[in-house]
């Protein structure tokens, strides 16, 4: 029996027989005072005693709440924080055994001791996106996979929604890293930053922009961009490169690709960050992204990632070096894509090769909505 339940009967009984043992009391020793004064004073006394042991009461059970909190909390961050650790190793490590899938099957379980089966389901996507191909991943990537990882621990830990982390974190990881003073050896390897004018930039820029366009619409006519021109294009990319914070950016092209049977039209749209990315959304004003599209999406390909705009979006292919498509246009790094860009010679089978990657996830889009009956 609890030590407050205990106390409470005691002070119960010993009132009880305060009322029984006074009236004795009072005969034998021939107390004068008056009966209805005694027990009035004697019932204010009990209903002083009840209510008081009631609050402590009370206040105890809510002292026990709140100690279960904090040590249910303490349990939870350490378990979070032992979780990421494990996270750690692996990505440090630049690749995934099956005992590192052991090891995070077991952290995962300790994790779902504390959350519903929807963030456990939320948690291992976005673990699987970040493991995947850790090795081709850009920083900024990488980070913002992490983060997404760290997102949404944190929402469970506060119980409260967080905004997402702001695009600009991740691009600050490719720059940190491209600051980054490497071996001899090893600056040999890597990709090269070189210096180039601003009207240099301008003139590729527009060049990829007009012949992606040239492209796509010698692949199939019904590739054609809504609201384009060449002019608009040329002066987007100079206002890009105009200034160097909060710079124009997020533009490009775009196209309606699919009717689906609730009468929407899905869009395929290229757009420019520091490299240029693509992928899929509905084409109107209701929400851009919504899960059947996303089901889609994830069907055409593992490598798209979602947000409440895109049904699917993702970076060019670079995993072969050789034919690697992928452009940063703020940097012109010079790994084999951007090279190949800037040489005379080889800048065309690049743009053809980009474009038909594009119009091969196109295609697949299209094939897998069709069986899905979108």
């Amino acid at each position: 029996m609890k030590r407050e339940n205990i106390a409470f009967i005691g002070i119960l009984l010993a009132l009880v027989a305060l009322f029984v043992v006074a009236p004795i009391i009072f005969r034998v020793y021939n107390i004068e005072i008056l009966p209805s004064q005694f027990f009035g004073a004697l019932i204010g006394v009990f209903i002083t005693a009840i209510v008081t042991a009631f609050l402590l009461r009370g206040q105890t059970k809510g002292d026990e709440k709140r100690e279960k909190s904090v040590k249910i909390y303490e349990e939870k961050l350490e378990i979070y924080k032992e979780f990421l650790s494990k996270f750690h190793e692996i990505i440090k490590k630049g690749e995934i055994s099956d005992e590192n899938v052991k090891e995070l099957i077991f952290q995962t379980s300790y994790v779902a001791m504390h959350t519903d089966s929807q963030r456990v389901k939320d948690i291992v996507k976005k673990m699987n996106d970040t493991v995947r191909n850790i090795k081709g991943k850009r920083h900024g990537q990488l980070a913002a996979d992490v983060l997404e990882v760290v997102l949404v621990l944190k929402e469970e830990l506060y119980n409260e929604k967080i905004n997402k982390f702001d695009d600009e974190i991740f691009a600050c990881f490719d720059e940190l890293f491209a600051g980054i003073e490497k071996p001899a050896s090893e600056v040999q390897q890597s990709i090269q930053t070189v210096e180039i004018t601003e009207d240099k930039k301008i003139e590729m820029q527009t060049y990829f922009w007009k012949n992606l366009v040239k492209e796509l619409k010698n692949i199939n006519p019904d590739y054609s961009p809504d609201d384009w021109s060449e002019e608009i294009m040329e002066n987007g990319v100079k206002e890009y490169y105009a200034r160097a914070r909060n710079r124009y950016r997020y533009y490009g092209i775009g196209f309606d690709i699919y009717n689906s049977h609730s009468g929407r039209n899905v869009k395929f749209w290229v757009e420019l960050e520091n490299d240029y990315y693509y992928g899929f959304f509905w084409g109107d004003k209701n929400p851009q992204s919504d899960e059947n599209l996303i089901q889609i999406v994830k069907q055409v390909s593992n490598k798209y990632k979602t947000n409440q705009w895109w049904g699917g979006w993702r970076y060019p292919d670079y995993s072969n070096e050789e034919t690697r498509h992928d452009l940063n246009f703020w940097k012109f790094i010079q790994h084999t894509g951007m090279k190949r860009l800037m040489d005379p010679n080889k800048r065309d089978k690049l743009m053809r090769e980009i474009a038909e990657e594009m119009d091969e996830q196109i295609k697949k889009f299209v094939e897998v909505a069709k069986q899905n009956n979108l």
